[in-house]
């Protein structure tokens, strides 16, 4: 089996279970092309078995400590992933199946809306493995069909193809799925990940069950947050820059017979700037913003934007308002996040009530020796007076 010899500090990252090594880690190997090696120390000791692809700076992705890596391991992976998610799932229609390393499968993320699924595979070398792959979703969902939304970036990377094609069967163009009492619409074709936001499923029916009086909505994209405060609440509005994603909303909520969201298009800066302008007050704000800093090096004008919109939320909040606000960028960790959000709070001179902290869903789980698979980061407040 071809082999690589990794560096000592890309081994000190492999003894505290991180599966990722990456070129600069690589001293040596006799692969020059996609495929599974074996990872050896400069001194010679056998470390386990991984996914290399020479063209990704993640050179190697590691699956196994001395299990080979076959079609039978990999059959025993999508196994697991599902009887975990028998588990977690219970009651939800639409959940995610396989989440790349946390389920020990490197590169691919399947999720399932109802009676489809919907894939991501973003490894080289994992290719050869897809068939097994598709035939233990296949034979435990019976899926009336599969696409592969192939279309990221990281894909070229990887030197794969970019394209979006159904597998088998045929998959529509908007696919209903539940979140509690809400019915959502999927874009499996269009939408950002495989079409819809399931890390924030929770955080969706959670919010819900916070909404009071007038609501906004800042970067509603879907519709995630807005039709689940619209159950409860007198008004919502849905505030994103494009057309498309209100144009969703609307068509979800016809279907669920709600006739108290209004969309808006628009800069959520600008808009929130705008609101505050003119004294306008909310008793419910949810801010859930896409990721700020992509990198470490965007961290800086990341947090002065985090800070800006969480600070302008607040001056729209009287007491008793209630703030739900996230991050999904990795790069800010959980206490740069809230120390970002209790300077914004003493800047503005308000108290707040912290009502919950959470993170993704539980079909989204968290591989503990790797932080990246730990990104999501959602604060619940309550405006207070003391």
């Amino acid at each position: 089996m071809p082999v690589a010899v990794i560096s000592p500090k890309g081994l000190r990252r492999l003894q505290k279970g991180h599966p990722w090594i990456f070129e600069s880690d690589i001293k040596s190997t006799n692969l020059d092309q996609p495929g599974i090696l074996e990872v050896f120390d400069t001194q010679g000791q056998l470390w386990g078995r991984g996914l290399y692809n020479p063209r990704s700076k993640i050179s190697i992705r590691m699956m196994t400590t001395g299990a080979t890596i076959d079609e039978a391991l990999v059959a025993q992976r999508v196994q697991a992933a599902i009887a975990y998610r028998q588990r977690v799932c219970q009651g939800w229609n639409g959940f995610r199946v396989i989440h790349s390393e946390s389920d020990g499968i490197p590169g691919l993320t399947v999720d399932k809306y109802t009676d489809y699924l919907v894939l991501q595979q973003h490894s080289a070398a994992l290719e050869p493995f897809m068939p097994v792959i598709l035939e233990g979703l296949q034979t435990y969902y019976q899926p009336k069909g599969i696409l592969a939304r192939n279309d990221s970036e990281v894909r070229k990377l990887e030197g794969l193809p970019q394209e979006v094609k159904v597998i088998t069967g045929d998959v529509p163009e908007e696919i209903p799925f539940k979140e509690g009492e809400v019915t959502v619409l999927a874009a499996p074709y269009t939408g950002q990940k495989t079409g819809a936001f399931l890390d924030q499923r929770e955080n969706h029916v959670y919010a819900g069950s916070l909404a009071k009086g007038k609501c906004l909505d800042v970067f509603s994209y879907h519709g995630g947050f807005a039709l689940q405060l619209a159950k409860q609440a007198t008004s919502v509005i849905a505030l994103d820059s494009s057309a498309a994603a209100l144009a969703h909303i609307e068509r979800a909520a016809t279907l669920n017979h709600l006739s108290n969201i209004q969309t808006l298009k628009g800069d959520a800066f600008n808009h929130l700037h705008d609101f505050v302008k003119k004294g306008q007050t909310f008793d419910t704000i949810v801010l859930d913003p896409p990721a700020f800093a992509k990198g470490r090096d965007q961290l800086e004008n990341a947090l002065s934007g985090y800070k800006d919109i969480n600070i302008q939320a607040l001056k729209l909040l009287h007491t008793g308002g209630v703030l739900i606000t996230a991050s999904c960028s990795y790069h800010l960790e959980e206490p740069t996040f809230y120390a970002m959000l209790g300077e914004a709070a003493a800047d503005v001179s308000k108290q707040l009530r912290v009502l919950a902290r959470r993170s993704q869903a539980l079909c989204h789980p968290e591989r503990f020796s790797m932080p990246e698979t730990r990104y999501l980061k959602l604060a619940a407040f309550e405006v207070i007076d003391v």
